[in-house]
């Protein structure tokens, strides 16, 4: 059984369950990236019910046990290592169906619906907890490799105009993590991107600040996602789009809400920080005079 007829026999047989199986029905439709890398009873908690209630459903839709259930998951997983190249077919599909302008509204309307998912309460919650945590830390350091290189480099750049203490972990070689490995204090706070497929070294440095009892903020886009289980605050974002690779909008959108909290909650003269860079930009000669 593939995890998409798995879907269908559940929602085929959810009135028919119990109503604490139809809470554990309703929770592994609406959270199946969690069920391959966390326990029963790590699950059953999240849900907020019994263990037994999983053992109950599974038994229910004709499986011996969870971990029977649980397997058709690990197996989706084990399947998506070349996730990329199975997108792609179908972003040709749908261009060959439906034409170039359905697509391009289409890509376009789903990202926009992914920000919006950020304005919910509880959401939103998360991101200001997240800019005060930023706002009191001692120093900022800034991580994201790979794709979500972007996210990271746009925060530690603009707030380099009004704070000289974020760092952005980067360089050739091992200097970027050669950066860290001195002066680390339980007053600094880590701002992380890892976004599926996850970078191996954003995670290995991540655990690294947090064993150093560094703060961590990161901006992921699974609750159970190796950065998120070690951070003091998590921002969810959503990623998936029509296209055979992941939107960066939401995360870069939280980042820019990010920065403009920063930027609200430092202390000092934050005005005359900002002007004093901008006047040093100009006098390099960095940009270019329109009038």
């Amino acid at each position: 059984m593939t995890q998409q007829e798995l879907n269908i026999l559940i929602k085929k047989r959810f009135d028919s369950l119990p109503k604490r199986e139809q809470q554990a029905a309703a929770f592994i439709l609406e959270y199946p990236n969690e069920i391959p890398v966390m326990s029963m009873r790590e699950l059953a908690s999240l849900a907020g019910l019994p263990a037994s209630t999983m053992t109950r459903l599974a038994k229910s839709l004709g499986f011996n046990g969870f971990d029977e259930l649980r397997s058709i998951y690990i197996s989706q997983v084990r399947g998506q290592n070349n996730i990329y190249e199975q997108k792609m077919a179908g972003l040709v599909a749908m261009k060959e169906q439906f034409g170039n302008h359905t697509l391009a509204i289409d890509l376009a309307d789903t990202t926009i619906k992914h920000i919006q998912s950020l304005c919910d309460p509880r959401q939103m919650d998360v991101i200001v907890r997240a800019g005060q945590l930023l706002s009191q830390a001692r120093k900022i350091y800034c991580l994201a490799l790979r794709s979500s290189f972007p996210i990271g480099y746009q925060f530690a750049h603009v707030c380099s105009y009004f704070r000289p203490d974020v760092q952005l972990i980067d360089g050739p070689g091992e200097s970027g993590m050669m950066n860290i490995i001195h002066g680390l204090s339980s007053k600094d706070v880590l701002f992380v991107t890892n976004i599926s497929p996850y970078a191996k070294k954003a995670i290995s440095i991540s655990r690294y600040m947090s064993n150093q009892k560094v703060k961590i903020v990161s901006i992921t886009d699974n609750a159970s996602s190796p950065v998120a289980r070690i951070s003091d605050e998590v921002i969810l974002v959503k990623k998936e789009t029509n296209s055979f690779f992941d939107t960066l909008t939401p995360a870069l959108m939280v980042t820019e809400i990010l920065i403009a909290l920063l930027a609200a909650n430092t202390k000092g003269d934050v005005r005359s920080q900002v002007k004093g860079t901008e006047e040093k930009i100009w006098a390099l000669g960095e940009w270019l005079k329109t009038t």
